[in-house]
């Protein structure tokens, strides 16, 4: 009798569950709610790829600067990648170049010089080319501008997004010594946080300006030039920023 009581209160329990789970997934009256939009946001090619070498990163293996012990690259999209290089004595073609957002030094290898890197310090180049690489997330060559060349006073290479008769959109990439958030034992552990800003170049003034990237920011920056509240579009800025730059950029340099 205990037996067959306790096998009625447990299907009872089941049922009352499986009730009140119904009650709570299913809405009373109506149909689930579907959204009708789903975004996943932007995120930079170069940032993926460097949090991907976080990720891969092993353990124990790191980079001593000063007291600190760094995990993590501070190479955009990890080192020796192809490319070109610039100055007003020299260039270099199709040859392995890494670029170091952290100090602003480019290595660079050759024919002449397989084993070791050659190291450029900021200002030793005018500028220099990584080459595409669709497996890296470079869909376009990315050309770099040493920064005083463009009339700052940061001694930054500037990676140019969008070029115009009049109006230049650049991004700045610089990795930054951070905390591990995982990290509650090693006080003196730390790793590189690749962080990037946006700067437009007008040919009518001088020097980089920073650039805020929403909509309402932008058309207020451009307002006196163009109107531009019916060209941005608010999504496409958060689904596909970079994209949806260039085509702002692609409007303000047209007559």
């Amino acid at each position: 009798m205990k037996a067959m009581r306790t096998v009625l209160l447990i299907c009872f329990f089941i049922s009352t569950a499986d009730l009140s789970f119904a009650q709570i997934t299913q809405p009373v009256g109506g149909t689930p709610y579907t959204p009708t939009h789903t975004y996943t946001g932007w995120t930079d090619p170069a940032l993926n790829h460097n949090r991907l070498l976080q990720q891969r990163n092993e353990e124990g293996k790191y980079k001593l600067i000063g007291a600190y012990k760094v995990i993590g690259s501070s190479f955009l999209f990890g080192e020796k990648n192809k490319g070109d290089v610039f100055s007003a004595t020299e260039k270099a073609y199709n040859i392995s170049v890494s670029y170091n957002t952290f100090n602003q030094e480019l290595e660079f290898y050759s024919t002449s010089n397989p084993d070791k890197p050659l190291v450029k310090e900021p200002g030793s180049l005018d500028s220099f080319i990584i080459q595409q690489n669709k497996e890296l997330g470079i869909g376009n060559p990315l050309k770099f501008i040493y920064g005083p060349l463009l009339g700052t006073s940061d001694k930054s290479y500037y990676l140019e997004v969008a070029a115009g008769e009049r109006f230049t959109l650049y991004k700045r990439y610089k990795s930054e010594l951070d905390y591990v958030s995982t990290n509650y034992v090693q006080s003196e552990l730390r790793q590189f946080n690749l962080e990037y800003v946006y700067f437009y170049a007008d040919k009518e003034s001088k020097g980089l300006k920073k650039l805020k990237i929403n909509a309402s920011a932008i058309i207020k920056e451009f307002k006196s030039v163009k109107d531009l509240s019916g060209i941005i579009n608010s999504d496409n800025l958060t689904v596909n920023q970079e994209d949806e730059l260039r085509k702002i950029f692609e409007a303000l340099n047209s007559k």
